[in-house]
């Protein structure tokens, strides 16, 4: 029997340098070029072994020591490869292996790609652009695509004179190259990983550029949106200098582009020099996009940049190691934008993002942070919520524990030390120790290496607080696990206040606390672990106001996950959601409308209309602290709390104030985030002469953020054929290829709505592989978790079983049990939690 292909290059042949020319043809949609690499050869060999996948691949040259070696070029697809077989032996040093390829440009977001856009004369332009990781730089030239091959890169473009070329140095060069085009030549780059690689041809407009300590800052994006590119540049402005601060290191890189696509399947990605973005994430209105819109903006555009020396500079060594650059970006993206605008408290945010994390993580098709990457597809299987939320909380996490100085004193020694380089997970782990003295290592190994996550029990004892743990699951599971768990506790007394920084290192600890104190576990709310207090510990300190935002935050999310784990009840949960009427923070609120709507999922007919009425009743005194106008006074916390309040009421409570309000305030110049509710209600209450003006809405949006406001709504309308259209509407060929998942992932979570639109669905599967990019199908089939009704929970499965997505098959296999889980949810609660709320139990 044949043994697998290894998908793992030999490493007898190393690059130094690129020397790489691209032809592009954008009308044909084809391209071509050729490719001189500087090679060290490490033994005396016969082939050198690259990779190359949907490419014609040519040999031109192989050169070592003045002497031209016969070259044969043999393509082994199977493994997205190319064997260079030499006529004699290369000995050990340098060579020069010439090739020339040629492909065509992408249909789908990966590799190098068409992508359209129409402009303001109706007429429909091309551009090309590249998405190289992980690891798609094969498909757009012959090379060594896995990280630790790092190499200088130069790169010329030759493309139409009218367009613009964008890589990732500057250009430093420009010449004829005769039929209207030219070759465009750009300064080498630091030694880099291919995915890092980057080139966008096409008919693109660049800001002027700002300097920002002698690095000229722009951003590109197609013509007529230079109005919304302002936001970005001051974003990134101040990025690069907090970094250079933060890290102690000079941004390696000699300029920096923001490149808004029109299609891009992620939110961004950090090319060195050369990022690029979604437009919804790169360009705004200030004047009309919402408090989380921007701050969406400001997120990713800071987490990108921090890439720049985080994962460009400093680089895993392989694809198992992609999480930390991830959830160090992501750790370092909230750091960055509280520096930049404090008042946003995107700490407290992240609540929801590490809340999310743990949704998943209490899944028996969870997975460790960290785990054997062998083939491309398992690389693609990376970048999922487990990867950034979790990996950044748990850096979070440690870094609270450590200290923020000293844990920025270990970074600066890892970057410091591996700059250029590549290296292992537990590298930057041994450089926090010996930064700090503390077990920096021993912590983390047991967050990284194993699956799941702690629930942390506590009982008063003498002279302090107790701690347990156990490992936190929604269905009952077996686990010895145990993780050296970074535990602050804070003690109020009369005298004030004191935080002990504890290590549950082990089955128990012990943890000492002043006589008759008030004690929080968990202090801070940013542990990546579930506290479970006695009721009358968790009623005194609800009692006596002790708990910060984020903490209060943790008691409501870790009752919800008892809810679903069986071991409290849906009635238990709103009984202290009612507790909350005096809330004003919103992260609070954020979380508590979410799971409000969760546990209307239980609900139907009159017991519905109960449960709405007591929903009103919680949410409408905090909107009329508020008032329907922003005031002069109003932070960017309290404008978005009266949107998500404004949100709940009219599409969770059905207030009759708020459903007849909201049609007039999508027009006449209301707070951006009143007017982002007021999308959501009328749609939820709309008719199709509605639809239809949404619709256009979509079609003439003036911003990326206000197209995709009425493009999402679309699924949310209340009757079915409408629900069925926007299904259509994502499979055609009005919305865009990267929007298309996500619009039906709403239809599919539609209450009543749901399995018909899940039919469509299969009904046209098709069209659906045909539309929507494999990486992104996971994304779709988030929908499907609470389409609990007998048919749903038995063909969803059987459907996913027959068509595979290797992408994405553990992430898919979460949305299935997370189904189960809601289903098991629905057979619990159902029926008493309808008896509760209507009061016949």
């Amino acid at each position: 029997m044949p043994t697998a292909p290894t998908h793992r290059l030999p490493r007898t042949v190393v690059p130094v340098r690129y020397d790489l020319t691209v032809r592009p043809d954008l009308p044909a949609s084809r391209f071509d070029g050729e490719v001189t690499i500087d090679l060290d050869v490490a033994e005396p060999v016969r082939r050198i072994v690259l990779n190359a996948h949907e490419l014609t691949v040519e040999p031109v040259r192989l050169h070592q020591d003045g002497v031209d070696h016969p070259v044969t070029v043999e393509a082994e697809p199977h493994a997205e490869r190319v064997v260079v077989r030499a006529g004699g032996e290369l000995a050990p040093g340098r060579a020069t292996l010439t090739l020339r390829f040629a492909g065509r440009l992408a249909h789908g977001l990966v590799g190098f790609y068409r992508s359209t856009f129409t402009g303001d004369d109706g007429t429909e332009h091309v551009l090309a652009a590249t998405q190289f990781e992980a690891p798609h730089a094969r498909r757009a030239f012959p090379c060594f695509d896995e990280p630790d091959f790092k190499a200088v890169f130069s790169v010329t473009l030759v493309v139409d004179e009218h367009d613009v070329a964008l890589s990732n140095g500057p250009e430093v060069a420009r010449t004829p190259a005769g039929d209207g085009r030219v070759a465009v030549r750009f300064a080498d780059t630091i030694p880099m990983s291919t995915y890092l690689v980057a080139f966008v041809v096409g008919p693109l407009e660049c800001s002027d550029p700002i300097e920002v300590d002698g690095v000229p800052v722009r951003v590109c994006h197609v013509p007529g949106r230079g109005r919304l590119a302002g936001f970005a540049r001051e974003v990134a402005a101040f990025a690069l200098r907090y970094f250079r601060d933060y890290y102690g290191i000079p941004y390696p890189g000699r300029k920096l582009d923001l490149v808004a696509l029109p299609d891009f399947a992620f939110g961004a990605m950090e090319n060195l020099g050369c990022v690029t973005f979604r437009e919804s994430l790169l360009l705004v209105d200030e004047r009309t996009v919402t408090q989380v819109e921007a701050a969406n903006v400001a997120l990713t555009i800071v987490h990108e940049i921090a890439h720049m020396w985080f994962g460009d500079l400093v680089t895993m060594r392989w694809w198992n190691g992609i999480w930390l650059n991830e959830a160090f970006a992501t750790f370092m993206e909230h750091a960055g934008v509280d520096a930049y605008r404090p008042q946003w408290r995107t700490w407290d945010d992240f609540a929801l993002s590490r809340a999310a994390a743990m949704d998943i993580d209490a899944l028996a098709n969870t997975r460790a942070i960290e785990y054997e990457v062998r083939t491309p597809e398992d690389a693609d299987g990376m970048f999922d919520v487990l990867t950034y939320q979790k990996g950044g909380s748990v850096v979070r996490m440690l870094e609270q524990w450590l200290g923020t100085e000293a844990f920025r004193d270990g970074v600066r020694h890892y970057l410091a030390r591996y700059g250029y380089a590549n290296t292992e997970t537990t590298d930057l782990w041994d450089a926090l120790e010996e930064a700090t003295g503390r077990p920096a290592r021993r912590i983390m190994d047991t967050w990284i290496f194993q699956p799941g996550f702690p629930e942390v029990t506590v009982e008063r004892v003498d002279g302090g607080v107790r701690l347990a743990q156990r490992r936190f699951t929604y269905e009952p599971a077996d686990s010895a696990a145990r993780w050296a768990i970074p535990v602050l506790v804070r003690s109020h007394t009369d005298a004030g206040e004191h935080t002990e920084a504890a290590l549950l290192d082990g089955d128990t600890a012990t943890v000492p606390t002043p006589p008759g104190a008030v004690v929080v576990v968990g202090a801070g709310g940013e542990g990546f672990f579930r506290v479970r207090y006695p009721a009358a510990w968790r009623d005194e300190l609800l009692a006596r106001a002790v708990l910060r935002p984020r903490e209060r935050f943790a008691v409501l999310d870790d009752a919800w996950a008892l809810t679903l784990a069986g071991d409290a009840a849906a009635a238990d949960f709103l009984a202290l959601a009612e507790r909350f009427g005096a809330e004003d923070d919103l992260v609070v609120w954020r979380l508590l409308t979410s799971r409000l709507r969760d546990a209307a999922r239980l609900l139907h007919g009159d017991a519905l209309a109960a449960y709405r009425a007591r929903v009103r009743s919680l949410l409408r005194p905090a909107f009329d602290r508020l008032g329907w106008e922003a005031g002069a006074g109003d932070d960017p916390r309290a404008r978005q709390l009266r949107g998500v309040l404004l949100d709940a009421l009219g599409t969770l409570g059905h207030d009759d104030e708020v459903v007849g309000r909201a049609p007039a305030l999508l027009d006449g110049g209301a707070d951006p985030d009143v007017v982002a509710a007021a999308v959501a209600v009328a749609a939820h209450h709309g008719d199709a002469g509605r639809f239809e003006r949404f619709l256009d809405r979509f079609r003439t949006a003036p911003t990326p953020q206000e197209q995709l406001r009425y493009l999402f709504a679309l699924a949310q309308f209340p009757d079915e054929s409408l629900v069925l259209r926007a299904v259509e509407l994502a499979l055609g060929d009005e919305v865009r290829a990267q929007n298309a998942p996500f619009l039906v992932q709403r239809a599919l979570r539609h209450a009543d709505h749901g399995r018909r639109a899940w039919e469509t669905v299969v009904a046209h599967w098709p069209r659906v592989e045909a539309k929507v990019a494999r990486t992104l199908l996971p994304r779709m089939f988030e929908g499907v978790t609470w389409l609990v009704d007998d048919a749903s929970v038995a063909d969803v499965p059987a459907f996913v079983a027959a068509h595979p997505v290797p992408e994405g098959e553990r992430v898919i296999a979460q949305h299935l049990e997370r189904q189960r889980v809601h289903r098991a949810l629905v057979g619990r609660e159902a029926g008493r939690f309808a008896a509760a709320v209507t009061g016949a139990g």
